[in-house]
C-alpha cells in the first residue's frame, strides 16, 4: 500500500492528506477506503501501479519483484518516446 502512496507523490510532489485531519487520515487508512486523487495528466500504465499497490486486498497487490519489472519497462518507454522539438547546429 505504501509503496502506492510513494509513487503517487512522486508523480504530484505533494503530501497526500495535505488537507485532513490525522485522525480521518488514520481512520480512512484502517478501514482501506482513503487513496489520493490521481491526476488527468498521470499515465495510464502509472496509474494502473500505483491503483494496483494500494488494493482493498493485499493479496492483490503487485510484489516488489513485478514492480521493479514494471518501473523498468516504462523507464525504457519514456527513453524511447521522443522529446519534443530538438534543436541541431
Amino acid at each position: 500500500f505504501s509503496f502506492g502512496i510513494v509513487l503517487w507523490e512522486i508523480l504530484t510532489g505533494e503530501e497526500p492528506y495535505a488537507n485532513m485531519h490525522y485522525g480521518a487520515i488514520i481512520g480512512g487508512i484502517v478501514n482501506n477506503t482513503l487513496r489520493p486523487h490521481v491526476p488527468s495528466y498521470c499515465d495510464t500504465e502509472w496509474k494502473l501501479l500505483m491503483e494496483q499497490c494500494w488494493a482493498p486486498d493485499p493479496v492483490v497487490r503487485p510484489s516488489f519483484t513485478e514492480i521493479a519489472g514494471r518501473l523498468r519497462v516504462m523507464s525504457a518507454a519514456c527513453q524511447t518516446k521522443p522529446q519534443g522539438h530538438q534543436v541541431t547546429k
